[in-house]
């Protein structure tokens, strides 16, 4: 039981650590399910990892810390203020050409990032 929470532990130490690479911010800080933060400001919350064994779990984490990651590194929040449209699915929909604006590009940049991307969409296509 030591053994895999160890495990649980280094996995968290290394997103942690990529987080903070990939956006450029050592302030960053990361959480995983309900764990509380510090910082309000400057963070990302990603789901608790739930199984040891569970491959689809750890991909989902991967890729969506990348693409936190990317976000906080490549989104300006006051220039995305000064655009946003008016409405409620307009305004969805800007975020996610936004979120996807930045999983582009940092696809173009990192090839772990793309290949994180790509599975993770590529599993939820396959679930459906």
């Amino acid at each position: 039981m030591e053994k895999k929470t160890e495990i649980l532990e280094n996995f968290k130490t290394a997103i942690s650590s990529t987080v903070k690479s990939l956006s450029n911010s050592e302030s960053v800080e990361v959480s995983f399910g309900d764990q509380k933060t510090q910082s309000q400001k400057n963070f990302i919350r990603l789901p608790e990892l739930e199984k040891i064994n569970d491959k689809i779990n750890y991909n989902q984490v991967r890729a969506i810390a990348d693409s936190e990651s990317l976000r906080l590194r490549l989104s300006d929040k006051e220039t995305l203020k000064l655009y946003e449209p008016k409405g409620n699915i307009s305004k969805k929909l800007y975020k996610i050409a936004e979120k996807i604006r930045c999983e582009k590009i940092g696809s173009d940049h990192f090839k772990g990032v793309k290949s994180n991307i790509e599975r993770f969409y590529q599993e939820r296509v396959n679930s459906l």
